[in-house]
């Protein structure tokens, strides 16, 4: 038996863990010495980074935006919690929308290297989007989940976890007739 307990905000953070994962290997692409032909093993980190991206990436930020601030905006306490959270949500979308910009502009050389097609990888933007993008998800580990965390305690929000995990998981979910 487990004396853990769980916060409505615990797939967000599972989320982060393959995110910072995978925004590793962005950086360590970019530093990579890139030959023609496209060795195998750069291939195959491109498509799994572009795969990645827009499989888990763009869906995170949505699922982020659309339920997790709103939720945690409706249910933060008037005063400081309200005003705290509100500057974090506008910061934290506002990195989103500029972290999805910095990846367009990676984005073609990423596809190109997917496809085994020689290019040279802009290193500057490509490390420099795995940075901000390690800062983004450390700043929302750091501050903004534990501020959620303690705003939805006392709530009935452990669906929003649910919810979520379903959602992740909805080719493992068994069907009810």
């Amino acid at each position: 038996m487990s004396t853990e307990t769980s916060s409505p905000t615990d797939d967000f953070s599972q989320c982060h863990v393959a995110i910072i994962e995978n925004f590793k290997q962005l950086r360590e692409l970019a530093k990579s010495d890139i030959t023609e032909p496209v060795q195998p093993e750069i291939q195959e980190t491109a498509n799994k980074l572009l795969n990645f991206y827009h499989e888990v990436v763009l869906n995170h930020h949505h699922e982020e935006e659309q339920e997790l601030f709103n939720i945690v905006m409706d249910c933060a306490s008037p005063g400081e919690e309200l005003q705290q959270s509100t500057q974090m949500v506008k910061r934290l979308t506002q990195e989103h929308r500029n972290l999805e910009k910095e990846w367009k502009k990676i984005e073609a050389d990423i596809k190109k290297l997917a496809k085994g097609k020689f290019v040279q990888l802009d290193r500057d933007a490509s490390v420099a989007m795995a940075e901000h993008y390690l800062l983004h998800a450390k700043y929302e580990e750091t501050y903004f989940l534990p501020l959620s965390a303690r705003i939805l305690r006392d709530t009935d929000l452990e669906s929003l976890g649910l919810s979520l995990h379903t959602r992740h998981n909805l080719h493992k979910t068994p069907g009810y007739i």
